[in-house]
């Protein structure tokens, strides 16, 4: 574990602030199952792990805290904290309605650039066996769809529900994606360019019963566990 954070830390060596990297590290380690539900979080220990002081871990910790990532016990102090069944589906069912209202939204008019940006991603997807990357690159396409709208509130509640849906997916249960899901990404991309309502209609009612099976699924696994 310790070797992982480190090797994220040096992607993000950047940024300017000391706890703002350690900041994201851990968000980022959370995000992609490093970091699970009930690891407990000590600062002298993760001080050292990344030969700083322990102030910026403990301002780092806090912003966790503050953002609903972290919990006190009673016995080990602070935790990773686990996303509740209720706070899963609010989040898949919230993110999949921005996501089909951001593509209604669009009619025909994307930039060109996000275009092009757009055209790499399926293109690199059609190279992708793996559920994780297909998934990263899953929401890479849905994310330049919603940038391409321009609506930066849109935008920054979208990134908040990403990130839960990211923890959801590499911490419970792993998407599946068809082999064919990236000409299924195309397909929407030239009705989205031709501003071809009826078929974006079909998409979003097919999408719709991918993301209720997925839930219903999530709901199951819980039921399991």
């Amino acid at each position: 574990m310790k070797e992982q954070l480190l090797e994220i830390s040096k992607k993000l060596g950047e940024k300017k602030q000391v706890s703002d990297m350690v900041y994201c590290t851990f968000k980022e380690a959370i995000a992609t199952g490093i970091l699970t539900p009930g690891f407990r979080l000590k600062e002298e220990e993760l001080a050292n792990w990344f030969q700083i002081s322990r102030t910026p871990v403990r301002e780092a910790i806090k912003k966790l805290e503050m953002e609903g990532l972290t919990t006190i016990d009673s016995t080990h102090g602070c935790i990773i904290r686990e996303l509740q069944l209720d706070e899963c589906l609010d989040t898949l069912e919230m993110l999949e309605w921005l996501r089909t209202a951001a593509i209604d939204f669009l009619k025909g008019r994307i930039p060109r650039t996000i275009l092009m940006r757009l055209e790499a991603n399926l293109h690199y997807g059609k190279t992708l066996t793996d559920p994780i990357q297909q998934y990263d690159n899953n929401v890479e396409f849905h994310a330049l769809l919603i940038k391409a709208t321009g609506n930066t509130e849109l935008i920054q509640i979208t990134k908040r529900l990403e990130f839960k849906e990211r923890i959801i997916v590499n911490n419970i249960l792993t998407y599946t994606f068809s082999p064919d899901y990236v000409q299924h990404h195309r397909e929407l991309l030239q009705a989205i360019v031709d501003n071809d309502a009826e078929f974006i209609k079909k998409f979003a009612i097919q999408n719709q019963k991918k993301s209720n099976k997925y839930m219903n699924d999530l709901i199951a696994h819980y039921l399991a566990n």
